[in-house]
């Protein structure tokens, strides 16, 4: 294979890596949003997700865990950085490096808990569709700020939430499109 006469077999798997970039980046939409009929469509039914003492087990408890969590969080931001994909055919593993943040709202403030980490994932492609089997996270740092701290530089600016008052819900229209 050349860049200019890549092979069928190249082309496939680039594809294929581009959808298993895609399903991480929807799974940190949805679940930092708090869209868990979203993340819901994001895993196989029999697929598993260890969150550590959060949730371990199947996805339904992950997402269950997620739906009670959501009243005690503000928001969350999960940032994919370096992203590692190994496929053979219609399975395929992932080492998803990522940052995320949590804004957690305790006895009338807000704490902040920020998470380096990496996700170890299988994937399979069923019907066509590449979907999460297994997730697991490693934590690789993590650091609380107790009580969170604001820069004056952010004041002014609309705050995000994981409910529909989200800035985001009124301003998109083509990106609503794109999550449905």
């Amino acid at each position: 294979m050349t860049w200019d006469d890549p092979d069928a077999a190249s082309l496939r798997n680039l594809l294929d890596e581009h959808r298993l970039r895609a399903l991480v980046h929807r799974y940190c939409r949805a679940v930092d949003r708090g869209d868990v009929e979203a993340l819901r469509t994001l895993y196989h039914d029999d697929a598993d997700d260890a969150h550590g003492d959060f949730s371990s087990g199947s996805v339904r408890d992950f997402i269950a865990g997620i739906a009670a969590a959501r009243p005690y969080l503000r928001s969350m931001q999960h940032h994919v950085t370096t992203t590692n994909f190994a496929i053979a055919g219609n399975v395929a593993e992932g080492e998803i490096y990522m940052i995320a943040t949590h804004t957690l709202i305790a006895d009338g403030r807000d704490v902040d808990v920020v998470v380096g980490g990496r996700y170890l994932d299988r994937y399979e492609k069923r019907d066509g569709t590449w979907k999460f089997v297994a997730r697991a996270i490693v934590t690789d740092t993590a650091h609380v700020l107790d009580p969170s701290t604001r820069d004056p530089v952010t004041r002014g600016t609309p705050l995000g939430s994981m409910g529909d008052d989200d800035p985001a819900h009124a301003f998109f229209t083509l990106l609503k499109l794109l999550q449905e």
